[in-house]
C-alpha cells in the first residue's frame, strides 16, 4: 500500500512544526489516517557518532513509521530540517513505497530573528530577557539567518511557501495549494 509523505523543511522558526502539526490535525480530522513527527527529536543523542545525525534519523524515522503503519497510519506529516538532496532522498526512502512531497517554509530575516526571540524568551520561564540571554538569541538568529540564505540557493524542494505575517490556517492553505498545483494529490483533504 503506497504512503502518502509530506515533509515541511525550511530554517529556524519558520514554522515547519506548527503547521505540520495544522496540517496533521486537518487530516486527522477528516478521517484520515495519519502520524506526525517533528524530525528534530529523531537525531538528538550524544556523543553523535560522526557529527552527522542523518544516518540516526533515517533509522528512527523508519523504526517510527513501521509503527504507525502498524497501527493503521497511511499517511505521515513530519516537520524538520532537510540540508541537502542527499539526506532528503534518505530520509524518504526511510517510509517504504512513499509518495513524498517536500515543502520549504521560508521566512524573511526580521521575521525569523522576531520569532526565534519571542520564543527563547517564552522558554527563559520568566517572561523577561536579560541582555546575555537576549545576546545569544540575536546570535542565533543571525546563524539561522545564514543558514535559511543557504537552503534558498540549494534549493531542492517541491515548492516553497512563505510565511511572514501570514496566519498558521493560511499557511496550511497554502502549503496544501502547493501540494495541488505540483501535481500531487496526496494529503488533500
Amino acid at each position: 500500500m503506497q504512503t502518502s509523505l509530506l515533509w515541511l523543511c525550511g530554517a529556524d522558526a519558520a514554522g515547519k512544526s506548527t503547521v505540520g502539526w495544522e496540517i496533521y490535525s486537518r487530516l486527522t480530522g477528516s478521517g484520515r489516517a495519519a502520524a506526525y513527527v517533528d524530525i528534530d527529536y529523531l537525531g538528538f543523542c550524544t556523543p553523535q557518532p560522526g557529527g552527522d545525525p542523518t544516518w540516526l534519523v533515517e533509522r528512527n524515522l523508519a523504526a517510527m513509521w513501521a509503527t504507525f503503519a502498524e497501527a493503521g497510519a497511511r499517511c505521515l506529516v513530519a516537520a524538520g530540517v532537510v540540508v541537502t538532496r542527499e539526506q532528503w532522498r534518505r530520509y524518504a526512502a526511510a517510509i517504504p513505497d512513499a509518495r513524498a512531497v517536500l515543502c520549504r517554509l521560508r521566512v524573511t530575516p526580521q521575521e525569523q530573528a522576531e520569532r526565534i526571540t519571542r520564543r527563547g524568551v517564552l522558554e527563559a520561564g520568566d517572561g523577561e530577557a536579560n541582555d546575555d540571554l537576549l545576546a545569544g538569541l540575536r546570535a542565533y538568529a543571525e546563524r539561522s539567518a545564514r543558514f535559511a540564505v543557504k537552503l534558498e540557493a540549494e534549493d531542492f524542494a517541491d515548492f516553497a511557501v512563505d510565511t511572514d505575517g501570514v496566519p498558521i490556517k493560511a499557511v496550511a492553505d497554502r502549503v496544501q495549494a502547493g501540494i495541488i498545483a505540483s501535481g500531487w494529490d496526496l494529503l488533500v483533504t
